[in-house]
């Protein structure tokens, strides 16, 4: 075919026109692509928004930090259905409430000697009608009322008697201490209105209305505010014996709750065990505050928290995890279906590990076996080991979504901190929980929501020393108001020495 062909010039141009339909479709397909990506990476962003979304819908109190007051109806409806199948008992049949079949009750006894005792004596026979002869006794049935006597005010006077000598000089007799004003209120009314604010968290007010209203007191709130600080200042030597006795202690709980003073926030730090309770009241949450309290800087023994960041800190310590943060951390990773594999499996573990140790104490060993305890943190590496897998790094460089930081902090954590997570297992003495931390703190949240905030940083200091008064006399079996009255006594029970 000659080059100066007419088809072949059409042959040409029919590829120069495919060549450009080639080249505008690669185009097209390039930015299709590039579509498509964009569109992927929206969509992964969006299933994650999904999966969070989904995630904390599903948070309530069982795998969470909410409060079972913030859980939705249906799952306290849930959770009532759990409690109800619980109390089924294994025939099936449910278990009754009160009092079981066989067990001893326990409602008030009759008193041996009782202040009172009224006789009723019928004067008739009931089937005949016959007048009854007194002396006819035939024994008689006891029952017995408790009730309060009407309280009333007993007022006592002190006089100071003015004697004059034979030298000319008068000599006037001195009152008794606490005996200071011309009028006064006595160490037990002090002990009642100071348990009504600091045990029962009751405003002011309405102290002075029950003040009235059980005992007949007319006492301003001026006065009860008086009497509460008075406490405060009577506090001080006990607050300083249990701040040296618990740094001597060989395991602690830590915690930490808001509060609010005035429209600020502060804090109240707890440091206790089943003995003793100290709780401080900081205007900040770090490491001040625990400078302030005197306990924990320093300390050289198991400090038992929930992995708050300053606790890390104390260096000299060592440190028990809280079983019940994690346990509740991994149930709610555990619902990401990549993830539910080793969160469930630690979870299960956690508590297997706790049921043997419980078992060990039972049995009165001082540690549990070498061998478990070997079994169990092999079991533990390989399940962070799996953990761990299913948290890779994400591909091209791309930062990890909430859900992802979540599982991958929390794996970590299990790993950089097995030794504390397992604190528990190697030494029987440390609690599986913070329980004790967190019921001695619990107090602070009632008298939040009774009493409402505090009007200044002194108000919430001697609320949080009053607190660790009575929290920590009536875990020494000593009742509220007679701790209270010691108080003022100038007497207040004291801890022992550290030894």
């Amino acid at each position: 075919m000659a080059a100066d062909d007419p088809r072949i010039a059409a042959y040409e141009q029919r590829i120069a026109e495919l060549e450009a339909t080639v080249a505008s479709q690669a185009e097209t397909i390039e930015a299709q692509r590039q579509l498509i990506e964009r569109q992927q990476a929206i969509i992964e962003r969006l299933e994650a928004r999904v999966a969070d979304l989904e995630r904390r819908l599903g948070q309530n109190s069982g795998n969470s930090g909410k409060p079972p007051s913030r859980d939705p109806a249906a799952e306290r409806q849930r959770q009532a259905e759990e409690r109800k199948r619980r109390s089924e008992g294994s025939g099936g049949t449910k278990r009754r409430r009160g009092k079981q079949r066989g067990a001893k009750g326990a409602g008030p006894e009759m008193s041996a000697d009782p202040d009172e005792i009224i006789d009723h004596r019928p004067e008739r026979c009931e089937d005949c009608g016959a007048v009854l002869a007194p002396d006819a006794e035939g024994g008689f049935q006891a029952r017995q009322v408790i009730d309060l006597p009407e309280v009333t005010p007993r007022v006592t006077e002190h006089r100071a008697h003015t004697l004059g000598c034979v030298c000319g000089h008068a000599t006037t007799g001195s009152f008794p201490d606490g005996v200071r004003a011309p009028v006064s209120y006595g160490p037990r009314a002090r002990a009642v209105v100071a348990y009504l604010l600091g045990r029962q968290h009751i405003p002011n007010r309405r102290v002075a209305e029950t003040m009235a209203d059980l005992f007949g007191l007319d006492i301003s709130t001026g006065t009860i505010d008086s009497i509460y600080s008075e406490a405060g200042r009577r506090l001080r030597g006990f607050i300083a014996a249990l701040v040296a006795l618990l740094g001597s202690l060989p395991v602690l709980h830590a915690d930490e709750t808001t509060d609010r003073i005035g429209t600020k926030n502060c804090w109240m730090h707890v440091v206790s065990t089943g003995l003793y309770t100290l709780i401080h009241a900081s205007v900040t949450r770090g490491g001040q505050a625990i400078d302030d309290a005197g306990v924990l800087r320093g300390y050289r023994g198991v400090i038992i928290h929930d992995r708050l960041a300053m606790y890390w800190k104390l260096k000299r310590a060592k440190h028990g995890l809280c079983a019940a943060h994690l346990l509740r951390d991994l149930a709610d990773v555990a619902l990401v279906a990549t993830q539910t594999a080793w969160a469930a499996g630690l979870a299960a573990l956690l508590v297997e590990i706790n049921a043997a140790c419980d078992d060990a104490r039972l049995r009165g060993l001082k540690q549990l076996a070498p061998t478990l305890q070997r079994r169990f943190a092999a079991h533990y590496d390989t399940l962070v080991a799996d953990g761990v897998a299913a948290n890779p790094e994400p591909p091209n460089g791309r930062k990890r979504d909430y859900l992802q930081r979540r599982s991958f902090n929390l794996v970590t954590a299990f790993a950089t901190h097995r030794r504390s997570i397992l604190r528990y297992m190697y030494d029987l003495d440390v609690a599986f929980t913070n329980n004790q931390g967190e019921r001695d703190l619990r107090p602070t949240k009632l008298h939040r929501k009774i009493s409402g905030c505090f009007r200044s940083k002194a108000g919430a200091e001697r609320f949080a020393h009053l607190r660790s008064y009575l929290s920590t006399t009536r875990k020494n079996d000593i009742s509220a108001i007679d701790a209270l009255t010691r108080l003022f006594n100038g007497d207040p029970w004291m801890p022992p020495q550290p030894t």
